[in-house]
């Protein structure tokens, strides 16, 4: 089945349930001086309920997305599921010789990141590519289609995200990824490696051992190997992830349905679940009410639903896929570019980096956080683009000598 055109078009009927819901909605208390150690602050919250339902227009930005941005659905079949209908966005480069990429969200975000690269990464110049860019709402994400069934974990993320290239005829292409978007882009490496020809991920946890299975084992070696002070201010982000951050990731992981009750009925309850993460791990992004309120309202309006974007913690975990993928580097003929930023969740010595396959480029950077494409998009591009520029480590990787 060809691509068809899609446009966003939230009913009237949910934007006036989630009015009435804001307006009846209830918050708890907080102790003195709580700032964000436990959690999303009272004050924050309050503000932005408010904001949500007297001032927000969803209106307004469902109309930016839709005419800024061509967006499609088009059928994947996933082996051993029903066929899902895939959201995407597909902005190709007047540049004859672009090079196909494509761009994976993870969680908390959404096709949405792609938005701020779209327009840098569509032009070139001599020296440096364009590309055509597919940006794909991930099947239980956005308006992708819910998958009903059990099992569905990275493996199956790779295939339909395979799928959605191959229907568009990209023949040989390159991934462009970062939180849950970095796992399936070095899935897919493995699993197409002759279509799959370079990935670039700004997110990159590796099993030395396993930090989130076996936190004791992991900081036991500290102890035993004589780690440079500045390798050991790396693993300490590590140890401040698992210590004080991964609650969220311990509840998806093991009981996924149970928080889902609050983020489907409560949307202030969604709120704060998605907008917790949006300010721990952004790098003093100054996030607007509108764009807080615009990332979350993509969730509450998803076709899935909010509770089944969740999922993908549980079966990624059940499946073995997640460590499979942290421990498992790329073929060699793939070429990997890395990049990390100041503030991301975990940080690697950027010497580890060539455990996870033929690495090419690691450049650290000074400034961004967990949502790179968001918060510094032209550092992301830029380091995307010197990827695969001319003299670049991954140049003519993809289209060969007929690259651009």
């Amino acid at each position: 089945m060809p691509p068809k055109p899609f446009r966003i078009a939230v009913p009237d009927a949910k934007l006036e349930s989630l009015r009435q819901k804001l307006e009846a909605a209830t918050l708890p208390d907080e102790l003195d001086n709580a700032e964000w150690q436990m959690g999303v602050p009272l004050d924050k919250i309050k503000r932005l309920t408010a904001h949500w339902r007297d001032r927000f227009d969803w209106r307004e930005q469902e109309r930016k997305l839709n005419d800024n941005f061509t967006q499609f659905t088009l059928p994947v079949s996933v082996s051993g599921f029903d066929d899902l209908e895939i959201h995407y966005l597909h902005h190709t480069s007047s540049t004859v010789e672009a090079i196909p990429l494509l761009f994976l969200h993870g969680w908390p975000g959404s096709f949405i990141e792609a938005t701020k690269v779209i327009p840098l990464l569509t032009v070139g110049d001599n020296n440096k590519p364009a590309f055509h860019v597919v940006a794909p709402s991930l099947p239980n994400f956005g308006f992708s289609s819910a998958v009903k069934k059990r099992g569905f974990g990275l493996n199956q993320y790779a295939e339909a995200m395979h799928g959605v290239m191959m229907a568009l005829g990209y023949k040989e292409y390159a991934i462009q990824g970062g939180d849950w978007g970095a796992f399936i882009a070095r899935t897919m490496a493995r699993k197409y490696p002759d279509q799959v020809k370079a990935i670039h991920i700004n997110f990159f946890p590796m099993s030395l051992p396993r930090p989130w299975q076996s936190p004791i084992l992991f900081f036991q070696s500290l102890l035993t190997v004589p780690f440079s002070s500045e390798k050991k201010a790396y693993l300490a982000t590590i140890l401040q992830y698992i210590t004080k951050g991964s609650g969220y990731l311990i509840q998806q992981s093991t009981r996924p349905q149970t928080i889902g009750y609050a983020l489907q009925d409560s949307p202030v309850a969604l709120l704060a679940w998605i907008y917790d993460k949006l300010h721990q791990w952004a790098d003093d992004y100054p996030w607007t009410d509108d764009e807080i309120l615009t990332w979350v309202s993509i969730y509450l309006f998803s076709t899935a639903g909010p509770a089944a974007s969740t999922r993908i913690y549980y079966e990624s975990s059940e499946d073995g896929s997640t460590w499979e993928t942290t421990s498992k580097p790329a073929p060699a003929g793939v070429k990997v570019g890395v990049a990390q930023f100041k503030k991301e969740l975990m940080k690697y010595p950027l010497s580890w980096t060539q455990m996870l396959g033929s690495v090419v480029q690691a450049t650290e950077y000074p400034r961004g956080g967990h949502f790179a494409a968001w918060e510094v998009p032209d550092l992301l591009v830029d380091d995307v683009k010197s990827f695969f520029s001319k003299g670049g480590p991954a140049y003519e990787a993809v289209l060969g000598k007929d690259g651009f």
